[in-house]
């Protein structure tokens, strides 16, 4: 079962928010130029907070040991519960893509087993199941899959699924044999209905807003204590406080790469439908 959340669809004339339009940004931009930004502007935000507070707490700390014992207390307790709340939320966002990828795998499984079974059909119906079924992959990588890189629902093969159920709708079997193979067809377009459905709403699969309020607080606050470590020299408290924000930063990066799962540098790709073309043999 999906461990996600849901996002409210878009519009019925396609038009986009402020917010989505500002994700689409991030998830269309290459990994090549997001990674380093993101990273950089986390750990030069970081550096900033130390040097800001770092002549603060030379100032004001009078006692060095108590001051220590109770920062590496409150540190121990923070990065604790902070690191938890980071691998929960990875393990989940990552359960969402599994679960997407898993979709995707099990629709076009479904369709493969269409296309094979629709050789138990008679002409002309053999053939025009054949062709809606090809059709049909080839609306869900051209058209499809664009959408939900830009997280939106697709709805372009909807029409493609009408046509395999009219074929199956006009075969009237007269013998116990034909019987068998149309309950036995229907049994897959239903099973490949119920794949399809679950490869769509995995679009809308993503973390609440909430969650990463709550990890970029926990992000600020983590980058405040390592300010407020008492080092002597500057040089080691940037570069100890530096390393840590480049290692919190790439967490956070992958995570919400992965947090919508068609879009983006970690995505599930149209590979399983393109690879039932290569079987079915291109027009």
């Amino acid at each position: 079962m999906s461990t996600g959340h849901r996002v409210d669809r878009l519009p019925a004339d396609g038009s986009q928010g402020e917010g989505e339009i500002t994700v689409n940004v991030f998830y269309s931009a290459p990994e090549w130029i997001t990674l380093p930004l993101f990273t950089a502007g986390f750990v030069a935000l970081s550096l900033l907070l130390i040097v800001a507070v770092r002549s603060i707490t030379r100032r004001t700390v009078t006692d060095s040991a108590q001051w220590d014992r109770v920062l590496g207390y409150t540190s121990s307790s923070f990065s604790a519960f902070f690191g938890i709340l980071l691998a929960l939320v990875a393990v989940s966002v990552y359960a969402n893509y599994v679960d997407a990828h898993q979709s995707s795998a099990d629709e076009a499984s479904q369709i493969s087993a269409l296309y094979r079974s629709a050789g138990g059909l008679p002409q002309p119906l053999r053939e025009e199941m054949r062709t809606a079924v090809t059709d049909y992959v080839h609306t869900v990588i051209d058209e499809d899959w664009p959408a939900q890189r830009k997280d939106r629902v697709p709805d372009a093969s909807a029409s493609g699924v009408d046509d395999i159920e009219q074929v199956l709708d006009a075969f009237d079997p007269t013998t116990l044999q034909a019987h068998a193979r149309y309950s036995q067809l229907l049994a897959t377009f239903d099973d490949f209905v119920e794949a399809r459905s679950a490869r769509i709403d995995a679009t809308t699969l993503h973390l609440p807003i909430m969650f990463w309020i709550v990890i970029w607080i926990g992000a600020i606050i983590n980058a405040l204590l390592i300010a407020m470590i008492d080092v002597k020299s500057q040089r080691m408290h940037l570069i100890m406080g530096g390393l840590l924000a480049v290692f919190v930063a790439m967490v956070m990066f992958v995570t919400a790469e992965m947090d919508h799962p068609y879009a983006g540098w970690i995505a599930v790709g149209p590979g399983d439908f393109e690879r039932l073309l290569d079987t079915f043999g291109r027009p």
